[in-house]
């Protein structure tokens, strides 16, 4: 049975969406072991401190090795890196196209463990074309594969609506059904083809840690995306990690059957082509949005509220069964057993009421928090599965 009540060893991992400074804060502040004691890894997006190392020829770690990092604790922490959504801030820190081969050879380049494939985030985009229309901006930084039917749902929503209000916008979504029909599948189409070029030059160039990535609004289209990625992916290698995307935001109902539905097809198509499938959820941590028994299904999720908390001055508190997300200057005295709150040294940089760099530690109590609630809650169900 699988079954693990605080992290590691065969438990819902979370991996901290976190900057790349933020490991040399670690290792500055004394808390880069803590971080590594408490989850596998972290996230990173393209940012300008990567340009660096990418230009220097060398992988993250061994950057960071060479900034003084020790190099034991980096060998234990897998790096995931996204692809990150604006096409010109890959530009602008890689110097290269923002294109499928270009991603693996980035991805190879820098040494990370796990490379999220380049996908075309529809939920994101949905989203995008409603703030567009709210904000009254003529323009939305999107995918390339889908900005001429974003362009048609944009143009059309706007000459109906003389007064935008995000209920009203989301009637005539529904009723306009077709317009966000064709952005699910021409989305979910792009993502596939990319996949497909992708896995081209995972073989080329050796780079064995891509992550494909399910999308769709529909179910019939996230059972075409689930088919086909399972199907390509097949050909290659029998061991996967595969995201759902869920568009970094809190689960709607529709949302959430959209998860579960996607995690029940990966399974099915799993075994059908015979192949080992781990899941990945994109931006989750919120156990209480999906069922009991899909949690108990995912090896592991990305999420940006661990720092976002920590940054914000705030982490969570064991209270009544449940966590309870407080300022530290209401907590007192409290109970954890954490990788940072077991070290008086880093306990007081938890408590610290200071913005200051060194109280992004709060970001592994908030981490270690989350995973212990949601692998206790799924122990405490009996709904691990073997």
């Amino acid at each position: 049975m699988r079954i693990c009540v605080t992290h590691m060893d065969d438990c819902m991992l979370i991996y901290p969406v976190i900057e790349f400074k933020d490991l040399m804060y670690a290792h500055q502040y004394g808390w880069l072991g803590a971080l590594a004691g408490t989850t596998e890894g972290v996230l990173l997006k393209p940012e300008p401190a990567l340009t660096k190392a990418f230009k220097a020829n060398v992988t993250i770690k061994e950057y960071l090795v060479r900034q003084g990092l020790p190099r034991d604790v980096l060998s234990v922490l897998r790096i995931m890196m996204d692809h990150g959504i604006s096409t010109n801030n890959f530009r602008e820190v890689f110097g290269l196209d923002k294109a499928p081969k270009n991603l693996v050879l980035v991805y190879k380049r820098l040494g990370v463990d796990l490379g999220i494939a380049y996908d075309v985030p529809v939920k994101l985009t949905l989203q995008a074309v409603v703030g567009s229309i709210l904000s009254g901006r003529l323009s939305i930084d999107v995918d390339d594969g889908v900005k001429d039917v974003v362009r048609e749902i944009t143009e059309k929503l706007k000459t109906k609506l003389t007064r935008p209000a995000r209920e009203k916008i989301m009637v005539l979504l529904e009723k306009n059904d077709g317009m966000v029909r064709e952005l699910s599948r021409i989305g979910v189409e792009v993502t596939l083809n990319r996949l497909a070029e992708m896995l081209d030059y995972v073989t080329k160039l050796g780079f064995n840690g891509l992550v494909p990535v399910i999308q769709g609004l529909f179910k019939d289209d996230i059972e075409y995306s689930v088919r086909e990625t399972i199907r390509l992916v097949s050909q290659v290698k029998n061991d996967w990690l595969i995201a759902v995307g869920t568009g970094g935001r809190v689960l709607s109902h529709d949302d959430t059957a959209n998860v579960v539905f996607a995690i029940r097809r990966i399974k099915e198509y799993a075994r059908k082509y015979n192949v080992n499938v781990r899941i990945h959820v994109l931006g989750w941590s919120n156990p209480d949005t999906l069922p009991p028994f899909i949690v108990g299904e995912i090896y592991s999720a990305d999420s940006l509220t661990p720092r976002k908390r920590a940054i914000e001055g705030k982490i969570y508190v064991a209270a009544n069964g449940g966590l309870v997300l407080k300022h530290v200057s209401e907590v007192g005295d409290y109970s954890c057993n954490c990788p940072a709150c077991s070290r008086p040294e880093l306990r007081k940089y938890v408590l610290e009421q200071s913005s200051r760099r060194r109280t992004d530690v709060r970001l592994v109590h908030n981490a270690f928090m989350l995973m212990s609630y949601i692998n206790k809650r799924m122990y405490q169900l009996g709904t691990w599965v073997a």
